[in-house]
């Protein structure tokens, strides 16, 4: 009974550290909507062993009036702080974030909300951008995520989609 015991402890202990060598903290991606406005490439980073506590950062760039890039794309740099939550699937999580995005000049999107005030001369502009979304790690360490993330600024709530694709390292 007590060889049985330590012989399936053993192999508990063989896959749970096989689990975790299968588990990447670095993860780079390309984002449509979400923390860099409109579309940002990103890295993000697992602060341990383990999925849970995250930082990101990355470079985005965003039309004045939103998809309209007509020489007025502008540059927008995100930032924040996200929790991995697993699901019962070892590779699929919810995904809690929590982000700020910085830009110089307006980043305000015209289709949704109403134009701003032509007075107001504002040159530094910050966003805050909280999130839910699931994500799916692949077993070749792609990363995919979608979820909800709007954009909270001098405008108000701007609800958006996002959707997110990239590899895990």
């Amino acid at each position: 009974m007590k060889n049985s015991f330590l012989l399936v402890l053993l192999l508990f202990t063989l896959l749970f550290s096989k689990a975790q060598s299968n588990f990447k903290p670095n993860t780079a991606y390309v984002q449509f909507l979400g923390n860099g406005i409109v579309l940002s490439a990103n890295y993000e980073r697992q602060l341990f062993k383990k999925p849970g506590l995250g930082i990101h950062a990355g470079i985005g760039i965003c039309g004045e009036a939103g998809f309209y890039w007509n020489g007025t794309s502008r540059v927008t740099i995100p930032v924040g702080f996200n929790y991995l939550l697993p699901l019962k699937n070892k590779n699929k999580f919810v995904d809690f974030g929590l982000g700020a995005t910085y830009a110089k000049s307006d980043m305000q999107v015209y289709m949704l909300v109403e134009h701003r005030n032509p007075n107001y001369v504002n040159t530094h502009y910050w966003s805050v951008v909280p999130s839910i979304s699931k994500r799916i790690a692949t077993r070749k360490h792609m990363m995919y995520r979608y979820g909800f993330s709007p954009v909270i600024n001098q405008y108000g709530f701007i609800p958006f989609i996002e959707f997110a694709m990239g590899k895990s390292f």
